[in-house]
Formats: C-alpha cells, sequence, structure tokens
C-alpha cells in the first residue's frame, strides 16, 4: 500500500505534468520513481550546445526566474542519448520536489529516474540538470556525493550561467565562451562526505 505522503506526491505529480496541457511531461511511477518525457530538446552533439538552449526554454516556466531564493521554483529533467546516437537529448522537467523550502529560503527539486522516450526505451541518462530561480551557483547541497546518480549535473541560473559539476573528477565548470572551463575543484569537505 502506497504511503499518505507518497500517495499526495504521486497526485501532485499528476496534476503538475498535466498543467502543461495534453499528456503529463512527469509522473512518479507506482514504486515512486520520477519518470520525465523526452525529448524536449535534441538531438545536439555537445553538452556546450545543448545546456544553454535548455536554460533559456526552462526558464520561460512558471517561477523559474523569481529573481530571489525565497521565491520561485526549480525544475529537474535529464540528458540523455539513445542507442547507437552520440548525439544529446533533454527531457521535459519536473517540478517535483520537497514539500518546504530548505533552510535559508533555498529551493529543490528532485532529479528524475528515468526519461520516458518512445525512440529511445533504453536510453541512457548522462547527467541531470535543475534550475535555479535566483542568481547562483551550485549549492553544498548539490555537491553532495550521496546526490550524485549519474556522470555530469548540469545547472543553469535565471540569467543562465551555466555550470557543470563533473562527479569523477570532482570539478567544477563553467560554460564561458561555448566552453566549459574548470572553475573548482571539490574537496570531500565540500561534498559533505
Amino acid at each position: 500500500m502506497m504511503s499518505r505522503r507518497l500517495a499526495i506526491l504521486f497526485a501532485a505529480g499528476n496534476i503538475l505534468g498535466c498543467a502543461t496541457g495534453g499528456q503529463p511531461k512527469f509522473w512518479r511511477d507506482p514504486d515512486g520513481r520520477i519518470i520525465v518525457v523526452g525529448p524536449m530538446l535534441g538531438p545536439v552533439d555537445n553538452l556546450e550546445t545543448l545546456a544553454p538552449l535548455l536554460c533559456e526554454k526552462v526558464r520561460d516556466l512558471p517561477g523559474a526566474t523569481a529573481g530571489h531564493q525565497r521565491g520561485g521554483q526549480e525544475y529537474c529533467g535529464a540528458i540523455y542519448q539513445r542507442p547507437g546516437d552520440t548525439r544529446f537529448f533533454a527531457s521535459h522537467p519536473s517540478s517535483l520536489g520537497p514539500p518546504v523550502d530548505l533552510s535559508g529560503g533555498r529551493k529543490a527539486c528532485f532529479p528524475p529516474d528515468a526519461v520516458s522516450d518512445p525512440e529511445a526505451p533504453e536510453g541512457k541518462i548522462h547527467a541531470d540538470y535543475h534550475s535555479h530561480p535566483a542568481v547562483s551557483r551550485f549549492s553544498p547541497e548539490d555537491l553532495q556525493a550521496h546526490r550524485q546518480r549519474f556522470y555530469f549535473r548540469v545547472m543553469f541560473n535565471r540569467i543562465c550561467e551555466v555550470y557543470l559539476y563533473d562527479f569523477q573528477a570532482r570539478t567544477v565548470f563553467q560554460l564561458q565562451d561555448g566552453k566549459f572551463a574548470p572553475i573548482k575543484q571539490v574537496t570531500d569537505d565540500i561534498r559533505g562526505e
């Protein structure tokens, strides 16, 4: 039997997923996993090209550009590849997140667990992405090891500054002049281990 909290989150996800019109773009499956529909963007040859396009698309969503930490909505999605294709695709985002704001008024969203793409039932997720409604970089929570499920994490803020966290290299990059440039080496202390 589904817990009451999970049932509420499932219902909220279905309502929010339907709010965009037509078929839902995200939902929780019976096991509680977040599923997002793809593709929203793609195919694109590389992450450097995909990330700013993705920011432009997501920042048009409700609350995505609140301009301060206490307001707004974070959105999370997936960047993936279809079998036999080296190009990248981005899923539609989900607005599912914790029911309350984090300390300091920060927002959060839950990265998806899978992509529903009829052209790629065996697609491989390489990165999760999320937006920040305020002008900020990765939060300490974004860099914690227990939150990393994919190779990379991509984040962009309301003015479309784009950052990438390479979990294996423990390095944060910023998109500058069309290339990801390293700006910070992440220590175990910062990652919360």
